[in-house]
């Protein structure tokens, strides 16, 4: 879920009220990361052919159920739509609706299927009328003052659910919205907290009582985003050793997960070694004083001695600007 960070009094909180309109281009909670097991490979090897590259060999993870012919609508409904969504711009809306509704009758049939395709056509609406509400409620403003920020947003967040309700009905989107809700909730009250009178003890207790209260997923998530951006600043700490960035990765995520960080930096290395190697006779041939056709022969040779053909569309972004 791409997030809107709140700041309220310079203060930037980790745990932001999330954009709802930006979650159709982000990637849904314990979807991209899900194995695919052997006895629903030969189910998804078909639509995978079919899937853009960024959904390739990958699933959504979601199993719909139903019982006497009514679906049961369960939040992980909202994270296969928004699997297929996250590819909106690399693939045309017909196309991902094709997928979304191809993988629905896949999965329900007679009543629970038009059940689950009328909420897939709310959930659309939806999202559509997400375009409106942001324009009404923009949630940064630099023009507001804290207390000022903060009740809007409040009331962004109760408008917000109202929309929620009167699109998908208020129970299908207490449903839907429950895991988004409780996280705004505990946003909106850590800023208020923090925008209060209280000591900085008070204040210290209230967050960590805050803090526990915070759904599972998103524990888990705050951990995670930690711990990328430490391997971030390791990966980018130019000074550091081979050995030093093993010994603090391993502190990190384990001795494992280290070796096979260490073997990407190794790979990565050799490659651009092999983009440097390769723009020095790039730069050679451009100086040749070729014709154009004869040149971009000669370049295309070049492209194939150097790189594989599953290499060269990478190698030709990363080495055509000066073409």
């Amino acid at each position: 879920m791409t997030a809107l960070a709140l700041v309220i009094d310079n203060v930037s909180f980790d745990q932001p009220i999330h954009n709802p309109s930006e979650e159709a281009n982000s990637e849904p909670r314990g979807s991209h990361t899900t194995p695919i097991d052997s006895e629903s490979a030969t189910i998804i090897s078909t639509s995978q052919q079919t899937l853009p590259s960024s959904l390739q060999g990958t699933h959504h993870g979601v199993t719909l159920r139903s019982h006497n012919q009514q679906f049961i609508i369960t939040a992980s409904l909202k994270d296969l739509f928004d699997y297929y969504l996250s590819a909106a711009g690399e693939d045309s809306f017909e196309d991902i609706e094709k997928r979304i509704l191809a993988d629905l009758a896949r999965q329900l049939s007679g009543d629970a299927l038009d059940q689950v395709n009328e909420i897939w056509k709310n959930y659309l609406a939806y999202k559509t009328q997400l375009v409106q509400f942001d324009q009404q409620f923009p949630a940064n403003s630099e023009e507001r003052q804290v207390l000022e920020q903060l009740q809007f947003l409040q009331q962004r967040q109760m408008a917000l659910i109202a929309l929620q309700d009167q699109v998908l009905t208020p129970q299908v989107a207490e449903i839907l919205f429950a895991f988004d809700r409780k996280l705004d909730q505990l946003t909106l009250e850590k800023a208020e907290l923090l925008a209060s009178d209280l000591t900085a003890e008070q204040k210290q207790q209230g967050l960590i009582n805050l803090q526990a209260q915070l759904p599972i997923d998103a524990l888990q998530g705050v951990r995670r985003n930690q711990q990328q951006q430490t391997l971030l600043l390791i990966d980018e700490d130019q000074t550091l050793t081979a050995q030093q960035k093993f010994q603090l990765r391993s502190e990190q995520v384990g001795a494992g997960a280290a070796s096979r960080l260490q073997k990407l930096d190794e790979e990565r290395n050799r490659w651009q070694q092999r983009i440097d190697d390769f723009k020095q006779q790039k730069k050679v041939l451009q100086n040749s004083g070729l014709a154009s056709e004869e040149y971009l022969g000669s370049l295309d040779k070049l492209y194939t001695q150097h790189f594989a053909p599953s290499e060269q569309l990478r190698a030709r972004a990363l080495t055509s600007r000066d073409e």
